[in-house]
């Protein structure tokens, strides 16, 4: 098990998927077959869900950021915390107009990979209360 390959793919999805807007990272650092252990909608996949996401995400805030703060990994998984900012000037995201307010979630995300690097199944706490909250104007924390 490549543990530096796997943290590199890790940060990857973050960096460039979400923050670059580059969905080809997300084919190339999932399995096809990858699973979250997340919510996540009926048909496409894991990965098709991620790649909505992203789109939805950066539509709503053209300046997203995800910024990994921390990366562990031991054996085959890599654990993050992730630091999602933004300013919400674009899209509506959840029924909620765009009224330029600034995001701040931290979020925690383990994925485990596969012999080839890619990410095979996905936990994560990825605090939806918090940034609905901010995107209708609560405080954002310091």
């Amino acid at each position: 098990m490549d543990i530096e390959r796997n943290k590199d793919s890790m940060r990857r999805v973050f960096e460039e998927g979400f923050g670059q807007g580059r969905l080809d990272a997300v084919d190339e650092c999932l399995a096809a077959d990858a699973v979250d252990r997340h919510e996540v909608p009926e048909g496409g996949g894991f990965r098709a869900h991620l790649k909505g996401v992203i789109t939805m995400l950066r539509g709503a805030m053209p300046d997203l950021t995800m910024a990994v703060e921390d990366l562990i990994a031991e054996g085959d998984r890599v654990a993050a915390r992730v630091v999602m900012t933004g300013t919400h000037t674009g899209e509506e995201f959840f029924g909620i107009p765009a009224a330029g307010n600034a995001v701040r979630v931290e979020q925690f995300h383990i994925v485990q990979f596969d012999d080839a690097g890619r990410g095979r199944v996905h936990w994560a706490a990825i605090g939806e209360t918090e940034l609905v909250a901010q995107l209708r104007g609560a405080p954002v924390p310091g």
